[in-house]
């Protein structure tokens, strides 16, 4: 790699750096309704809970080509749930489907998020008609 395109890349990474730190602050202020987002530099890492039927979140921000990791905590006893991200609400081309698990438990979830910026969509399969939200790529 020559060194122009190299300075390309610092200066891309650079930003996605910046808009983490100006974007992670404002999900901090309203943490009952998002995910708790940590992104460094090109992966990000979601913690969610599926409590009473529902996340405690019902947007999902994360930087295009981004390694997710989702925590992923059910706190519903004996009922069980997962995080699955597909290509739009129809949910016929998955993008990741997590593990089912049956509360209460935890799971971690991994998979490399969109390379094109747009709105995605998420839900839970188990309750795909009230446990959704949007997972928008940036």
């Amino acid at each position: 790699m020559n060194s122009i395109n190299q300075k390309k890349l610092v200066s891309i990474t650079s930003m996605f750096v910046m808009l983490a730190i100006v974007t992670v602050p404002a999900y901090a202020a309203d943490s009952m309704s998002r995910a708790s987002t940590n992104t460094t530099s090109n992966s990000v890492t979601i913690d969610i809970t599926a409590k009473d039927f529902a996340f405690n979140t019902s947007t999902i921000t994360v930087p295009a080509g981004a390694n997710v990791t989702i925590n992923f905590n059910n706190m519903d006893a004996g009922i069980p749930h997962n995080v699955a991200v597909y290509e739009n609400k129809d949910a016929k081309k998955a993008i990741y489907v997590g593990v089912v698990i049956t509360g209460p438990k935890s799971i971690t979830y991994n998979f490399v998020a969109p390379t094109a910026p747009g709105t995605y969509f998420f839900r839970c399969d188990v309750h795909p008609t009230t446990m959704v939200g949007d997972f928008i790529v940036k």
